[in-house]
């Protein structure tokens, strides 16, 4: 406990005072009632007084005073969290730290007092944020803007001329660097404050100024004399040594007004003329960055001691009141004590009634984690851009089981700009997600809490909670990765042992099917052997029947072969042609049982020869037949034996080849290289 006017306490210091009053008035009090009453009467006459009630009713007179006292030194116990806007001003300060900077015209040197001057101004500034910018030959930001004073001191505080090793003044990088530092934005609340001798030789500050007309607003302070001075450097030997140029004359730095007043007026500036220092910066101040009008920088979030003055002012009330219900007189003293037992009782209620509520962080150390959440979540809800609002409201929602809103609650949280507040985030964000994933054995989780883990660490390096967690995490990923490696061995092992199942039951499946094949095939191949078989003995059959009818037409022809010989020639000549026929036409039977016979596959058992018979009336071929009807008689022979083969002759091969002859000449092939490309070539240059 706390207390916000300590120097209340001091008043106990009267009541040792009050107390020698107190006993000195009752010694007092006994001596003059034994000096007016006799002893004897002393008991009638103030008997019915009661010394110990009226002691009783001083002390708690004292104590009620004493409560008072209390809380008016304003007792605090614990605290809540605060926010307030913020509004200011962004001001650059760039300072000089050329060679020249070293001249000693402004005692201790140019650059010291610049720097003293520089201390002087951020002392001045109120809610402003405050950068530092250094520049000779080059600039580069040395701090940036920020609302950390101390910060800005410290860089101030490094300043030298060995800082930037390109010589020169460059006033016009200096206001480029601040243009960037500054950003995008309004120009109302924008200043730089230059810092320099102005000696600028090989640049052009007044028209890097003029652009900027506007934007920023540019006030010169001039660091220097007009008469200038050597600028010293530490000598070879030991001594001290001056800049010389190039014929070897010494250089003396002058101060150029003239230039830095153009630079600071073409913005809508001024220039002051560094002196005293104070002087200067309070004229800045005043009359420059005063009249420039303010932007919220940001929210600030203050912790604000809870008063607890309530409870002892209750306390000194209800002690002043029950002391002024106690009586002296033994006689009512019951009915005396009821009613201040009464009032007293009633003071309490009141004082009950009146007491404060307790805080959120009062129910979060109490353990009250869910009321501690909505009372945070109320804050939250009421200052959406507070990022310590935010963060207070997950950590309760994280104790009270509530990961998700306790995401959300540090997902609002991280955009923060405290880079300690930020890494607190990223750890109580990295433990939710790992509450989540460990739960679920979720691998994507658990990485996404490894990483704000790893972010937690990068902001605060030598956390030894986020580091734990860390390899905790790490292990458990491993854990999970080795399970996964066994448990896809496991699938491909179930899956190899089914894919073997499954070749096995199609194998047997095409082995049953390739032997109801086989069997089909081989009952078909019986079917046909069967029908060639039965084919061969109708052949047979049919050839013993031919021969049995030639034999009886050379009977006959032998019994008539007197009559014949009387016909005339032409007769004989047609019986002739007609035996001729017969005879090819049984060599065609012949042959047409021969290729049945091989198409069988089967060597037919050789038929019992018979002996031949010499018919009587054997015909001869007539010596006089023309060769023609010969070859006419052959090819019809042979039309026949190739109808029945079911193939072409020679005069259907001839007779088809006449037909295509001249289909080239009507057919016109196109050659591919002698078609033409539509339209012109695009060439690809």
């Amino acid at each position: 406990m706390t207390f916000g006017q300590p120097l209340w306490f001091w008043a106990f210091a009267l009541f040792p005072i009050a107390l020698a009053l107190f006993f000195r008035n009752e010694a007092l009090r006994a001596k003059l009632l034994r000096q007016l009453v006799a002893a004897r009467l002393a008991d009638r006459l103030a008997g019915t007084v009661s010394v110990g009630k009226r002691r009783a009713r001083f002390a708690l007179l004292l104590l009620g005073m004493g409560a008072i006292i209390v809380s008016l030194a304003q007792p605090r116990a614990g605290d809540t969290w605060e926010q307030s806007k913020r509004k200011g001003r962004d001001v650059l300060i760039a300072i000089d730290v050329s060679k020249s900077m070293l001249a000693t015209d402004l005692t201790p040197s140019r650059l010291t007092r610049a720097k003293f001057a520089a201390q002087d101004l951020i002392s001045q500034l109120g809610g402003d944020r405050v950068g530092l910018i250094a520049f000779a030959g080059g600039a580069f930001s040395q701090a940036p803007l920020t609302a950390d004073y101390g910060a800005v001191l410290n860089s101030l505080n490094e300043l030298d001329t060995d800082i930037i090793p390109l010589g020169g003044t460059n006033i016009a990088e200096a206001i480029r660097v601040a243009n960037d530092a500054f950003g995008k934005g309004e120009s109302e609340h924008r200043a730089l404050i230059v810092f320099t001798d102005g000696e600028e030789i090989d640049f052009d500050g007044i028209k890097a100024a003029e652009k900027l007309n506007g934007v920023v607003k540019i006030f010169g302070v001039g660091v220097g004399t007009a008469d200038g001075s050597l600028i010293p450097l530490p000598g070879k030997s030991g001594g001290t040594d001056f800049v010389r140029d190039d014929n070897d004359q010494f250089v003396k730095s002058r101060l150029d007004e003239t230039r830095l007043r153009k630079i600071a007026e073409s913005t809508g500036g001024f220039y002051v003329h560094l002196q005293s220092g104070p002087a200067e910066m309070t004229q800045i101040v005043r009359d420059g960055l005063g009249k420039m009008s303010e932007k919220e920088i940001d929210e600030k979030m203050s912790r604000k001691p809870i008063e607890r003055y309530q409870w002892p002012l209750a306390a000194g009330l209800v002690l002043l009141a029950f002391s002024m219900l106690i009586g002296e007189r033994r006689r009512g003293a019951g009915i005396a004590g009821s009613r201040a037992t009464a009032a007293l009782a009633m003071l309490l209620a009141f004082a009950t009634a009146g007491a404060a509520a307790e805080s959120p962080l009062d129910l979060y150390s109490q353990g009250k984690y869910d009321e501690a959440q909505r009372a945070w979540q109320q804050l939250a809800e009421k200052n959406p851009k507070s990022d310590v609002f935010a963060f207070n409201w997950g950590a309760a929602a994280y104790k009270n089981k509530d990961l998700d809103t306790a995401l959300k609650a540090f997902g609002q949280a991280l955009t923060t700009e405290d880079a300690g507040l930020r890494a607190k985030t990223e750890y109580n964000l990295g433990n939710t997600l790992f509450q989540k994933g460990a739960a679920k054995m979720d691998r994507k989780t658990l990485e996404d809490a490894l990483a704000h883990y790893v972010q937690a660490l990068h902001l605060a390096p030598h956390d030894p909670n986020a580091e734990h967690n860390k390899k905790v995490t790490e292990e458990l990923l491993e854990k999970l990765k080795q399970q996964q490696q066994q448990q896809q061995k496991q699938d491909q092992k179930k899956q190899d042992q089914k894919d073997q199942q499954q070749q096995k039951q199609d194998q047997q499946k095409n082995d049953s099917k390739d032997q109801q094949d086989q069997k089909k095939e081989q009952q078909k191949n019986d079917q046909q052997d069967a029908q060639k078989q039965q084919s061969a003995q109708q052949k047979e059959q049919s050839k013993a029947d031919k021969d049995q009818q030639q034999q009886q037409q050379s009977q006959g022809a032998g019994e008539k072969k007197d009559e014949q010989q009387s016909k005339p020639q032409d007769s004989k000549q047609s019986e002739s042609q007609q035996g001729e026929k017969k005879e090819q036409q049984q060599q065609q039977d012949g042959q047409k049982e021969a290729k049945n016979d091989g198409a069988q596959g089967e060597k037919p058992e050789p038929a019992q020869e018979q002996p031949e018979k010499k018919l009587s009336g054997e015909l001869k071929a007539n010596p006089s037949q023309p060769q023609e009807q010969k070859d006419a008689q052959e090819e019809a022979a042979a039309e026949q034996l190739a109808a029945i083969e079911g193939k072409m002759t020679e005069r259907q091969a001839k007779a088809l080849l006449d037909s295509l002859k001249g289909e080239d000449d009507r057919v016109r092939l196109v050659d591919p290289n002698e078609r033409k490309h539509a339209g012109r070539v695009l060439h690809d240059w």
